[in-house]
């Protein structure tokens, strides 16, 4: 009999509204159901690309714009058939950051337009569900260690949010908007539902392409 595949599971936000958090809790609560899970998280510091990444978003190094947004796709794409034999096996992968990541964090830069940001990133392995956290950037702001890397000052990350909105009118993805101001436990709770469904879903449906018109 084939194997039921795992559903991709991504959450996306503003820096600070918790992803971190929720996808680490999202992992133990799918473990303890019997479910395989794994998380991912992009950039995925721990390889070349990812290295050069880290460097720049600590700010220990600088990068021209367009050179850094193909080094967080490159960054994806990279681990692509890991992600896919993965989810062929049935495993479940939670991602903390994905292409719309990408896409909002360079879009809210003068002088790029989302269109050329999302071209990259058009074929990735689809998400059966983007969990947006929504917490506003004054709130998030308030959180620990906000500030620390290059992109987190309250007026950047408001533009972020606006580009997310723009990326959410895409009706060819699954978006669930996630109150994140809500408790901790409140938020996982809705997470998980959320996420239940869409394990339930993806097993009998073939693994999509992000932004192909197909």
């Amino acid at each position: 009999m084939a194997c039921k595949r795992g559903a991709l599971i991504v959450l996306e936000g503003v820096d600070r509204a918790g992803k971190t958090t929720q996808c680490n809790k999202l992992v133990q609560t799918l473990q303890q159901s019997g479910q395989p899970v794994e998380m991912m998280r992009f950039p995925d510091r721990s390889t070349t690309i990812g290295q050069l990444i880290s460097s720049y978003l600590e700010k220990k190094s600088d990068l021209e714009d367009h050179t850094v947004h193909l080094l967080f796709s490159a960054n994806r794409w990279e681990l692509v058939p890991l992600m896919k034999k993965k989810l062929e096996q049935g495993t479940t992968l939670v991602v903390d950051r994905y292409a719309f990541s990408g896409a909002a964090f360079t879009s809210a830069k003068p002088g790029f337009c989302l269109d050329w940001c999302k071209q990259p990133d058009v074929g990735l392995p689809k998400p059966d569900l983007v969990m947006f956290l929504q917490l506003s950037p004054a709130e998030a702001a308030l959180r620990g260690q906000f500030g620390e890397e290059r992109y987190e000052t309250s007026v950047f990350q408001k533009a972020v949010q606006q580009k997310f909105e723009q990326l959410m009118k895409d009706s060819s993805v699954n978006w669930q908007v996630i109150d994140a101001s809500q408790s901790v436990e409140d938020v996982h709770e809705n997470i998980a539902s959320h996420t239940h469904n869409a394990i339930n879903k993806a097993q009998n449906l073939p693994l999509g392409q992000l932004w192909t018109r197909t």
